[in-house]
C-alpha cells in the first residue's frame, strides 16, 4: 500500500509524469483531468477511453507506488474528499459555455436518476425504516449543506413528531449528546470538505447509542466507520461547485417515504400542522382562519 495516499496525491503523479512512457503520460493526464468520475471507472474502461492497454494502467498504477487500479482509485478518492473544491479553478468547454451547460445538465440527469435507482433498494429502505420508526429524529447540517438539512427537518416535521434541528450554535452539540442515544436517530447531512465537526458528532453520538444516518457524497472515506446507513450520492459536476441537486432529490424521497409509510396514520398531523399554519401565519390570498376554511380576501 502506498504510504503518500491521501491528500498530495495528485501532486504525486504530476510530479512523476515526466518519467513516465508515454502511454503511462496518457493515463496520468485522463486521471488527473477527470478525476471526479475516477470512482465510477475500472481499469479495463480506462484503458478503452485513452487507447491504452490495460496492462499499460496496471503498469502505470505501480509506476506511481500503487499494486493496481483499485488501490490506486481508493487514494484518489481519498484525496479528492480533501480538496476544498471539486476542481481547482472555473473550467471552462469546448463549443463555450452552451457546451459547458450542456455537460453539466447530462451530468446531473444521469445523477439524479442514480438517486432513483438508490430508491426502493434494501439500503434505503433501512433507512427510511429508521427515519419512520425512531422515537426522535435529530437532524445536524454544516456548511452550505445545512439550509438543505433544515429544508429535511423541517417537512419532515409537517410527517411525524420528535424531528428537530441540532443546535449548532452551542457548538458543543449538548442538545443531543447529553441524551440518551436509544430509540433515536441522528442524521448528518454534509459533503466534501467534511466538517470537523460532522465527523466528530457522528463518533460520539455512535459511542452514546445513537443510530447514524449520514446522506454524503461519494468521496466520503470516514462515514462507514460509523454506520452502515450511509447515502453516499453522486455530486459530479461540469461547472465550478458540485452540485447538490440529487441530495436535495433524495432526502425529498426519503421524506415522501415516510409519508407513505405512515399511510392514514400522516393525515391528521398533516392537517393539524397547515391549520395551525394557517390560523397564526396565513396564505396570500386567504384570511386567517381557526376553522382552517379557505375564506377569500376580498378586501382589495
Amino acid at each position: 500500500m502506498n504510504t503518500k495516499s491521501g491528500a498530495g496525491l495528485t501532486e504525486m503523479i504530476e510530479d512523476k509524469i515526466a518519467t513516465l512512457s508515454d502511454a503511462e503520460r496518457v493515463v496520468a493526464n485522463f486521471l488527473l483531468s477527470d478525476r471526479q468520475n475516477i470512482p465510477f471507472e475500472t481499469a479495463v474502461s480506462v484503458a478503452q477511453k485513452v487507447g491504452v492497454s490495460p496492462v499499460t494502467v496496471g503498469r502505470f498504477c505501480r509506476r506511481v507506488g500503487f499494486r493496481n487500479f483499485r488501490e490506486l482509485k481508493a487514494a484518489l478518492r481519498y484525496d479528492i474528499g480533501s480538496e476544498p473544491w471539486p476542481s481547482s479553478t472555473p473550467r471552462g468547454a469546448a463549443g463555450g459555455s452552451e457546451a459547458l451547460l450542456k455537460r453539466d445538465r447530462d451530468m446531473v440527469i444521469a445523477a439524479i436518476s442514480e438517486v432513483y435507482q438508490l430508491a426502493g433498494t434494501a439500503e434505503w429502505n433501512a433507512i427510511v425504516s429508521i427515519l419512520d420508526s425512531s422515537e426522535e429524529v435529530l437532524v445536524a447540517g454544516f456548511q452550505t449543506e445545512r439550509g438543505i438539512a433544515e429544508h429535511f427537518a423541517h417537512t419532515l416535521q409537517y410527517v411525524r413528531p420528535g424531528v428537530r434541528m441540532a443546535d449548532l450554535a452551542a457548538g458543543s452539540f449538548a442538545d443531543i449528546l447529553t441524551e440518551s442515544g436509544r430509540g433515536k436517530c441522528v442524521v448528518i447531512v454534509e459533503i466534501r470538505r467534511y466538517s470537523r465537526q460532522a465527523k466528530l458528532l457522528a463518533e460520539r453520538a455512535a459511542a452514546a447509542g445513537f443510530t447514524i444516518v449520514i446522506v454524503t457524497d461519494k468521496f466520503c472515506h470516514w462515514a462507514k466507520e460509523y454506520t452502515p446507513h450511509v447515502l453516499a450520492l453522486p455530486d459530479e459536476s461540469a461547472l465550478f461547485f458540485a452540485t447538490l441537486v440529487p441530495m436535495v432529490a433524495a432526502l425529498t424521497l426519503l421524506v415522501q417515504e415516510v409519508v407513505l409509510r405512515r399511510g392514514d396514520a400522516a393525515k391528521p398531523r398533516l392537517d393539524l400542522v397547515s391549520e395551525l399554519y394557517q390560523e397564526f401565519t396565513g396564505h396570500v390570498g386567504q384570511k386567517r382562519s381557526r376553522n382552517n376554511r379557505e375564506e377569500p380576501d376580498t378586501s382589495s
